[in-house]
């Protein structure tokens, strides 16, 4: 990437933490005035105010930074409701110039090339965007009306907040203030007030999309919706992302590409596998960055965020492969290496590549968990929901068994049902039938189902032995939990504690983070996490070396042996 964003992004993320907790405080001087929240920020915008918190707060930024701060306010003084519905959470400026610079290096023709922003909100691309136009035609010695034109010709947005279109004309038009003045007319910029998932075919195709589309979950989703969006939509969970990923592939002209800021839970979350299908059977992936420090990203919210690069089919395959690159706010991109996409369309996860390894995750030689002979499910018990049929106590009664709780679990250790951190010694119990089919009656090992993206380890696996269970008759987990049991009519290949210490390794968490994408750790990505081969895992487990060690080397042996194995193939079938 150019040297240019790395001196933007030089300490960002203090920056727009401390201006935060500023602009709350002018949030809250909001009250005192007789003013929409649109009124008062366009009074910012044209320096109306004598105010000297404010003066002091947006005076001698860049316009750009000054224009992103400006429709912050705005979203913090929306209804607290209404900002969560519409995912009112904009880009800033160094994020949104990353992405622009990622479709220029992509071919991208700035002036020329049509360009939507299908959620532009407070602007936050448009405005870099018509910067750069700006900037170059004026290089060029162009008028400021032909300028104009460019602009207005080339450049669209989509809001589906009124207020927000409104205030987009603002920046704009602040932005472009002396070449309005130098045309004598006002800026005649399209920016639709519509509902971008409501459109069902554009005014016209587009060379390039860019934007960050909202994110959240569509509860109870219309009839009318899914069958318009069935392409993208798994066991009928609906993510307003998913569908602005599709709504882009639709309008972008074959050829064309298209940027989006987008969750990570996509490359390899179970709900959105018809999306990953989707994506590679209409376009070309180019390349997946994540981006680093999310909580520096967007105003009071925490993701894990990509800027995702695709080109749209155009009837000739991409020889290139897809790249990753770590953005870091604070520093210059970190080159990761090649993604690890399924050679055919596929509901398969995506693997990111991490710097250092670079085998394929789902390379031919690898086994699974379903391999060993094990089982993975999800733990059965919802206490907020069913708190009347839990209790603590020093022991269960004959109608309880022991509950165990994502807070009991301890790396590769034995766990206790403990109702919390006190020395109380009391435990979770809860009462259900003797008969119930949700009472596990085997060893397991126990898995944290969310983790923290700071933790050492995404996953946190412990054992849970019956004969250590209180009541020996069983117990239950919580939901917020997974459980590894072994499969009553298999043969287990490794030993139950020797598969937690492998789960427990760096190796293996490595490469579960590759295809995750997010902090939950999902049943369906346990049971596709492509782990080393049963013979493998005997071999390394028995010398001398650490579980980190081990582990390392039962993926090589496994690997190894499957090359041996394919030339060894190979070889028999010529002397055939």
């Amino acid at each position: 990437m150019q040297s240019g964003v790395a001196a933007e992004t030089q300490n960002t993320g203090l920056i727009l933490n401390r201006r935060l907790c500023d602009l709350h405080e002018i949030a809250s001087q909001f009250a005192d005035l007789k003013l929409t929240p649109l009124q008062f920020c366009e009074a910012i915008v044209e320096d109306r105010f004598v105010n000297l918190r404010i003066h002091q707060f947006f005076s001698g930024l860049p316009k750009e930074e000054r224009h992103y701060w400006i429709s912050s306010l705005y979203a913090l003084l929306m209804p607290k409701g209404r900002r969560k519905r519409l995912a009112a959470y904009f880009t800033p400026p160094h994020l949104a110039h990353y992405a622009i610079n990622v479709l220029i290096e992509a071919g991208l023709e700035l002036g020329s090339h049509r360009i939507l922003d299908p959620a532009s909100g407070g602007a936050a691309f448009l405005v870099p965007l018509a910067k750069r136009i700006t900037h170059d035609l004026k290089r060029r010695g162009q008028e400021s009306e032909l300028i104009l034109r460019t602009i207005e010709t080339t450049l669209t947005g989509i809001e589906i907040e009124p207020n927000l279109a409104r205030l987009s004309h603002i920046l704009l038009t602040d932005l472009l203030r002396r070449e309005i003045n130098n045309a004598g007319r006002n800026l005649k910029m399209p920016i639709k007030h519509t509902n971008t998932l409501k459109l069902k075919t554009p005014d016209c195709f587009f060379d390039a999309i860019i934007g960050n589309p909202p994110y959240g979950r569509v509860f109870r989703p219309s009839k009318d919706l899914l069958s318009r969006f069935e392409v993208v939509v798994s066991d009928g969970y609906v993510n307003l992302y998913a569908l602005f990923i599709e709504q882009a592939l639709r309008w972008v002209r074959p050829g064309g590409m298209i940027c989006l800021i987008v969750p990570m839970s996509f490359i390899g979350g179970p709900y959105f596998g018809a999306l990953r299908k989707r994506i590679l059977e209409s376009a070309d992936v180019l390349r997946l960055d994540p981006i680093d420090k999310r909580g520096d990203v967007f105003l009071d919210v925490s993701y894990d965020v990509c800027v995702l690069l695709l080109r749209k089919n155009d009837g000739q395959k991409s020889s290139r492969p897809a790249t990753s690159s770590l953005f870091l706010t604070d520093k210059p991109p970190r080159v990761l290496g090649q993604l690890d996409l399924p050679a055919r369309p596929s509901e398969r996860p995506w693997a990111l590549p991490d710097g250092i390894l670079d085998d394929h995750l789902f390379k031919t030689g690898l086994a699974t968990l379903d391999d060993y002979g094990y089982i993975v499910k999800t733990g059965y018990f919802v206490w907020n929901r069913e708190q009347h049929r839990y209790r603590t106590d020093f022991k269960p009664r004959t109608t309880e068994v022991p509950l165990y709780w994502a807070r009991n679990v301890r790396p590769n250790a034995v766990c206790e049902p403990y109702d919390s951190k006190s020395d109380s010694g009391r435990i979770g119990l809860v009462k259900i039938a003797t008969d119930s089919t949700a009472i596990v009656s085997t060893d397991a090992i126990i898995l944290q189902r969310t983790s923290n993206r700071h933790q050492k380890r995404r996953l946190i696996a412990g054992l849970i032995f019956q004969k250590k269970v209180p009541g020996n008759r069983g117990f239950v987990s919580e939901n917020h939990t997974l459980l590894i049991i072994p499969d009553p009519d298999r043969t287990q290949g490794i030993p139950l504690k020797t598969l937690c210490r492998l789960l427990n390794s760096v190796a293996v968490d490595a490469r579960f983070r590759r295809i995750s994408g997010s902090v939950s750790v999902s049943t369906k990505i346990l049971r596709q996490l492509p782990l080393p081969t049963v013979s493998a895992v005997r071999s390394a487990f028995q010398l001398d070396l650490t579980d980190d060690e081990a582990a390392e080397i039962a993926y090589t042996l496994s690997l190894q042996n499957n090359d041996l194995q394919t030339s060894e193939s190979v070889k028999g079938g010529l002397n055939e």
